[in-house]
Parts: structure tokens; C-alpha cells; sequence
């Protein structure tokens, strides 16, 4: 009787762990707030006297309050972690709102890239809900992509509160699998899709990591894919040869075909190491029509990005 109690509970509390969750009862370390947003009871209420997880006066939701902060920009709060979904199951974000303003807008956007340059918006709330006068509901099913997650608001106005931030399982059909136009991961026979151009002072090899290292001793020891000595990666070994205005080329030599209807991103892993000096890495693309236009790609703002540095 005791096993089975045991194995009871245990369902529960694991059907209760959230991948993510905020239900300003406790720290909330899954989102971080900007200076905007400030921690309430239905105490004080700020304009509701109750909030969502407890339905009662004493517990806790997050209001927004433009005054707290310095000159205005615009009000976020973020996921702290990257989000990375499968296909195997549906995964929502949900949040509970309220407002009694019919006109406060703000939305819900994916971020992707490391610089964090490129959003789209999942959804977008004009105001208050009109069916309702307590907490209303927003429900996103979120793709099988990696990105982080912003709730954005660039209004002055209030008043507007959050309570029960939550990404997890949901009931709902399947994300549909992203397109994938080309990928390699440098283990199999589409390394020989990737040429280092010659002439050039810098040089690059697909090697194992386990002779990378060899080579150049602050390489790194494993690769990103399997995280292991055994796998393969491409190593531009620059410790020889560094100098002012040196550069080197790995051109990948498949066509990739996109038309006007699609869009697709980049994605990619890199590892800096070594001494810093005055040097960088640009992605090019070059247009396969008449005027064969070659331009820069990544980073978004080259002068502004920063580097990161022993870590994939």
C-alpha cells in the first residue's frame, strides 16, 4: 500500500514539473524581468485583488509599473535559458494576463540567433478581454526550433499583470517538423561539400578532434556534435600564422536554392580560442544570378557583436 501511494504522488509531482514555470510564489529563476516589473499581492492590488495560482488576496502576480524604471525603451521579460523543442511531443508557452484596458497591446516574440537579432511575433494582445473581467489565458504552441522566448511591451500605459508563466506539454497536435535545406555535421560524406580556397594565407582542415589538438593544442578537445575526441570538425589552426590582413576561406560548394515564398535561417556552432587579436568570423553569401553580389550575412552588426570565447 505504501509502494503504491509512493508511485501515486510521484506521478503527480512529476506531472506537475513544468519545463518552465513563474508563479511568483517562489524565485522565479525560469524568467527574467526587466526594471519595468514589480513583485505584488491582491493586498495591494495593482488592479486585481487576487492573483491567479491561489485565487486569493495573498498570493502573488507581477504588474507592470513604467515609474520604476529609467527613461523608457521598452518593457521585456525573457526567457534566462535557450529553448531547444523536439517533434515527439507539443510544447506551449501559456501566461495568464490582466488588464482593464480594451486598448494595451503588447506581444509574444521568438527570438533566435546568438546575437539575438532575429524575432518574429507568435502572438499579439490588443488589451483586455472582453469576455472576461478576471485573468484571461494565452495559449502558444511553440515550433520544434530553438529560440528564446520575450513577452514585449513598448507602451506607457497601465495597468497590465502577470501571473503563471509556463512553458510544457500540452494537448495539442504535433509541431510540424522544420524544413531542413542543407545540414552537415562534418561525419559523414558531405564534409567533401566544403573546399578551403587555396592561395590564402589561413587554411582549413575537417579533422577529428582528437588530431586537432595535435595541431593546435588550444583547440578544442571534443566536438560539438557527440561531444567527444573521436568525432570531426572543421579547425582553422591560425597559431603559426597570424598576421595583420591574413585571412581564410572554407566555401561550401552545394547550391542552395531559396525562392521569394520561403525563408530560412542559418545555424551553426563555432568555437573561439587562443590570444585575442584584431581578427573575426563573417558568413558570406553569394547570389547565383548575373551580378554574382557576395555580402555579409552574419554577424548582423559585425562591429558590434562580440565573440565568445572556449566554448562551442
Amino acid at each position: 500500500m505504501l509502494f503504491f501511494i509512493f508511485i501515486i504522488l510521484s506521478n503527480i509531482f512529476l506531472n506537475q514539473a513544468a519545463i518552465l514555470q513563474c508563479d511568483f510564489e517562489t524565485v522565479c529563476n525560469d524568467f527574467n524581468t526587466d526594471s519595468y516589473w514589480d513583485l505584488t499581492d491582491g493586498y495591494d492590488p495593482q488592479p486585481i485583488n487576487h492573483d491567479h495560482t491561489l485565487n486569493t488576496s495573498l498570493g502573488h502576480y507581477i504588474f507592470y509599473n513604467p515609474s520604476s524604471g529609467s527613461s523608457f525603451e521598452i518593457a521585456e521579460i525573457k526567457t534566462n535559458d535557450w529553448l531547444s523543442l523536439s517533434t515527439d511531443r507539443a510544447v506551449c508557452f501559456q501566461m495568464w494576463y490582466y488588464t482593464p484596458r480594451v486598448d494595451l497591446p503588447f506581444n509574444i516574440q521568438l527570438v533566435q540567433g546568438d546575437d539575438e537579432q532575429l524575432t518574429r511575433i507568435a502572438t499579439s494582445i490588443a488589451g483586455k478581454d472582453p469576455s472576461s473581467n478576471d485573468w484571461a489565458l494565452i495559449n502558444i504552441v511553440l515550433p520544434s526550433e530553438k529560440f528564446k522566448i520575450i513577452i514585449r511591451l513598448n507602451s506607457t500605459s497601465r495597468p497590465l499583470v502577470f501571473d503563471d508563466i509556463s512553458v510544457d506539454y500540452c494537448d495539442e497536435p504535433y509541431p510540424t517538423p522544420t524544413k531542413t535545406l542543407y545540414e552537415c555535421d562534418f561525419e559523414s560524406s558531405c564534409s567533401d561539400d566544403f573546399v578551403s580556397l587555396p592561395t590564402y594565407p589561413y587554411q582549413w582542415s575537417i579533422l577529428e578532434a582528437s588530431d586537432a589538438i595535435k595541431i593546435d593544442n588550444q583547440a578544442p578537445s571534443v566536438d560539438y556534435t557527440f561531444g567527444d575526441q573521436s568525432s570531426h570538425y572543421a579547425l582553422l589552426p591560425i597559431s603559426k600564422i597570424v598576421g595583420a590582413g591574413n585571412v581564410g576561406y572554407l566555401h561550401l560548394q552545394t547550391e542552395l536554392i531559396i525562392t521569394t515564398e520561403e525563408s530560412y535561417c542559418l545555424n551553426f556552432q563555432y568555437y573561439g580560442y587562443g590570444q585575442s587579436y584584431q581578427s573575426n568570423l563573417k558568413v558570406y553569401l553569394r547570389v547565383s544570378d548575373e551580378s554574382e553580389a557576395v555580402q555579409v550575412i552574419w554577424p548582423s552588426k559585425p562591429y558590434q557583436y562580440s565573440y565568445t570565447n572556449d566554448k562551442w
